[in-house]
Parts: C-alpha cells; structure tokens; sequence
C-alpha cells in the first residue's frame, strides 16, 4: 500500500497516513482520521484542566472543596468521597438513543446532566489541591504526578522528594526550576539531565556534581561553561554568578547552550522509534515523554502502552486503544475517551471505571457493562444497538472522531491544549467553544515587595499578596513552600506559577519533527530542532563522539 495524503478537516493542513496506519485502523475496526495528528491532540488536550482549581461546595454533602469545576458548572459537582459512594447512582441520568438526532449532541446533553468528580485523586495524604495526583503526601499543584513527597508546583512527575516548580521530572530530590530530569538531587534550572547532583543551569548533561552554566558534559565535576576549575575557583566564581538577576542568568545558560552541539532527538534504550524524550521504546513513532512503548504512534506523555495510537496522558497496561485522553490501566480496545480506567472494548466514555463493553458513557464507576448513554442493556440488545448507533453515526460523520472541543465541560483556555494550540478569545468563540475572562478581583496590587535573598525574607511573606512581574496576577506563597526555598538557598519566585510553568514549558522543544541532515556527517536526520533554529544538531554517533 502507498502513503495516502489527506487534507485536515479542521486546518487544512496536509497530512499523511502511511499503510501501517491503515492496517491498525482496519484492525481496531474505524475509518481514517479526518483531521490531522497535531488537531487530534488539540481535540484531546481540551478536556484536561490541570492547573484551574476553584473553591466551592460539594453539590451534595455541602461542604467546601477545591475542585475543577468553577461555581458556573450546568452539571452537579460532587467530592470524591461523594462521587465514589452508593449515595447516586449514574444510571438514573440514563436515556434512550435518538436517532433523529447526532450523537455528539446527545453526549453533551449527557454530560450536562451527570454529576463530576470535583478532582480526581488516588491514595494521598494532605494533598487537596491538586488534581490528576496519586500515591502522594503533602504535595501541591501537581497535576499528573504519583509517589510525590512534599512537592509543590511539579507537573507530570513521580517518586520525587522536597521539589519546586518542575514539568517532568522522576527520582529526584531537592530540585526546583527543572524540566526533564531523572535521578537528580540538589539542583535548580536544569533541562534533561540524568544522575546530576550539586548544578545548576545545565542542560543535556548526566552523571556531574558541582557544575555551574554547563551543556552537554558527562562524569564532570567542577565546571563552568564547560570549562575545567579547581574546587576553590568553582566556588568562588559560582558565587558571583548567583549574586546575578535570575533572569540575567537565565539569559546568559540559554546563550551559552545554543553554542553546544544538539543531539537530534533525547532517546535512551529504544528501537526503530522517533520523537523526544522516550525511553524504553520499540517501534514508537512520533511519541514525546513516554516510556515503555510499543507499536506506538502519536502517543505524548503516557507509560506503557502498546499497539496504539493517539493517546495523550493515557497509560499503564495499555493495549489497542485509541484517540484516548488522560486515565489509563488496564484498557485494551478502548476509544475515543477522556480520563476513563479498566473499561475494554468500550468507546465514547467521559471519567468511567470499570465499565466494559459500553458506549457514550458519563460517570459510571461500579463494574458493568452493557451500556449506552448511562442505559443498561442486555448483551444482545447492546451489539444490536451499538452497530445501529454506528451506522448512524458514519452518516452523520461523527463516528472516528473523539468528542469536539465544543462539549468540553472546561472554558478552551483552562484546559492544556491552550499551552500548544493557543486561541484568543474572540477566535475560541468564533470555533463555538468555551472560554472564561480572567477575575479582575485575581490582579490586585502586591502587598509586599520579594526579598532578593532567600535570607531575607521573613516569615510575614506568607502572608502577603504577591503580584507577577511578568503578568500582574496575584499569587501567594504557602508556608511548606517557603521552607522548601530555604531548604535550597533559592528566593521566592517574582512570577507567578503559571508563568513559571509556562516558562518551563518555552524550553522544551515543539513536538514536530523536521527533516534535517546532521551538521557534522551530512547524514539524514529527522530532529525537534527546526531548520530555522540556530544550534548545532548532530545524528547518534557524532553527538556521543563529542560528549565522552
């Protein structure tokens, strides 16, 4: 079969689907996609708020919560304790299929009626505020991380200990300001490094202790810009730089780096595979901060997963799934679904558990099966009925589609996909979809001006009003916080936190590959780094021939 090249419904872009991608939507039974990768993630990514957490009360208990969900919901909002119990039950939302109407309207009619988990947690402790979080204590703002101990502000991360303001990060202790980073300690502003201890601002870089402002080094010890010293001169000099404006030295590391040759794409023990940070990986094409892979394609920030595609945020024991978002364990044959666990052979469901062999689905959470749009069915009347609703939605052009950004139960600019896929307001209502202003109540003047000295600051800042430098929004700094400052001689941060993850987030490379051949050899290379970007990119071999 020969590579078949489409056009985008949503932008018009070209795209293409080789014969491998065929034969995997002829084995899982759905017609080609009609949007492209990069609109399909979009798609995904808007059913996900991580980082918009609100204080209101439980819809049936009363008492106060954080939850995801604004005060402005149509749906009831419940707390988990709530939403988990027998106090409800999900079927008493169900309805019968009307095949006078298309489905996706039928979803949403559904979804504005079926009660919703304020967040979604998993054995923490002391861990309220935060969302997407398990196996945790006494950890904040961590959106997508596990096995997480007094953390705050560390998204997607896991097994870290006393961290700050991080995207990514596992196995590390003691580190702030980092993305990428794996068995770290005692760090701050590094970017994919692996078993560093004692550095800061170092990027691309593994196995170094006490290294200031360095790139792509490895077994180092006491270096500066790459550059050898003695204990006593690495000392001193550090000193003088940390005396700097952050933001000056942050200027000066990214100056610096773009002078260090660039490894074409941060792969560790993978096979036949392409994309950036993965690991572990066979056959993984087109994937970015994933794991345990195989057969993959399209797949972003999930573990352990094989024969799939287009999954984002959606791991563990993953097999033959597809357009699937957040959730994960022990799905095989699922589709085009949000935050959804141990449901095989189902499609459509919005935060369902345990519900098998179902379809177009909100909230169900005790084992069953059998059911379309929260309705029980027997087994013969379910195949009957689903293989109607299909037929009915191949005329309407809806089945093959995850669910439009349209019926997101978030405003466009609370969910992630506003991190890659940025809109404006006026163009995220022309698109008919959700958008919410910021409170102007959340940009008041600061209370207090921030010490430049961790030193310097009293305990009193904790209880002040801080203003953003870079975007005026308020924010405050918890008590845990500021000991955890001390703790790594680092001052209060002058932005916000979502600035500071967006600052995060501006170091990590798009995730599109270009066509490019390496500076050294000439050899054809497929590279994050675009064309038009100033580093140096090197194949494998050329770039391990100049690190060690």
């Amino acid at each position: 079969m020969d590579m078949n090249t489409k056009t985008c419904k949503n932008c018009s872009q070209q795209f293409q689907v080789s014969p491998e991608d065929k034969s995997f939507y002829v084995k899982i039974n759905v017609p080609e996609p009609t949007h492209c990768p990069a609109c399909r993630m979009q798609r995904r990514l808007a059913f996900r708020n991580e980082r918009n957490l609100f204080r209101r009360q439980c819809d049936m208990c009363k008492k106060q919560i954080v939850a995801t969900f604004d005060t402005d919901a149509p749906f009831p909002v419940f707390c988990p304790e709530c939403w988990w119990s027998d106090k409800w039950d999900p079927s008493q939302y169900g309805r019968d299929f009307d095949f006078g109407r298309t489905f996706f309207e039928q979803m949403e009619d559904l979804m504005r009626v079926t009660p919703k988990s304020s967040v979604l947690h998993l054995n923490n402790e002391n861990s309220d505020y935060n969302t997407l979080l398990a196996y945790s204590k006494n950890t904040y703002m961590s959106p997508g991380s596990y096995f997480m101990q007094d953390c705050f502000y560390c998204r997607k991360s896991q097994y870290c200990k006393d961290c700050v303001n991080n995207n990514l990060i596992d196995h590390c202790e003691l580190v702030a300001s980092s993305v990428n980073c794996k068995e770290c300690y005692n760090g701050h502003h590094l970017i994919n490094c692996r078993s560093c201890s004692d550095c800061a601002y170092v990027v691309d870089s593994s196995a170094s202790q006490y290294c200031f402002m360095c790139a792509g080094i490895a077994n180092s010890k006491f270096k500066i810009k790459n550059r050898q010293y003695s204990q006593e001169e690495y000392k001193k000099l550090v000193e003088e730089y940390m005396r700097k404006n952050p933001d000056d030295l942050m200027r000066e590391f990214q100056e610096f780096s773009v002078t260090v040759p660039k490894k074409y794409q941060n792969q560790l023990n993978c096979e036949h595979s392409s994309g950036d940070y993965i690991q572990s990986c066979k056959n993984a094409i087109d994937c970015y901060d994933c794991f345990d892979l195989e057969d993959c394609k399209y797949v972003i920030e999930s573990v352990n997963a094989k024969d799939s595609m287009d999954l984002s945020m959606h791991d563990k024991d993953i097999e033959l799934c597809y357009e699937c978002s957040s959730g994960g364990e022990s799905n095989k044959n699922l589709k085009f679904s949000y935050c959804t666990i141990a449901s095989p052979n189902s499609e459509y469901l919005y935060s369902c558990f345990y519900l098998a062999d179902s379809f177009g689905c909100d909230g169900i959470h005790t084992r069953s099966k059998n059911q379309i749009l929260n309705k029980k069915y027997s087994e013969s009347d379910y195949k009957l009925m689903r293989q109607q609703i299909v037929e009915h939605m191949m005329r309407t052009g809806e089945y093959g589609e995850f669910f439009p950004i349209s019926i997101s139960p978030f405003p466009y600019n609370q969910t992630l996909t506003q991190d890659y896929f940025p809109l404006t307001r006026e163009q995220a209502l022309a698109k008919g979809y959700k958008w919410k202003d910021p409170d102007p109540k959340q940009y008041m003047p600061a209370t207090a001006q921030i010490p430049y000295s961790i030193e310097e600051t009293p305990d009193s800042i904790t209880q002040e009003i801080l203003a953003c430098e870079a975007c005026g929004k308020n924010y405050k700094v918890i008590a845990q916080e500021l000991n955890l400052y001390r703790k790594l001689h680092l001052p209060i941060p002058r932005k916000c936190p979502e600035c500071r993850y967006l600052g995060l987030l501006s170091l990590k490379n798009q995730r599109q590959l270009w066509n490019r051949t390496c500076a050294k050899c000439d050899m054809p290379i497929q590279t994050t780094y675009s064309p038009d970007r100033q580093e140096t990119v090197y194949c494998e071999k050329c770039y391990l021939g100049t690190i060690y």
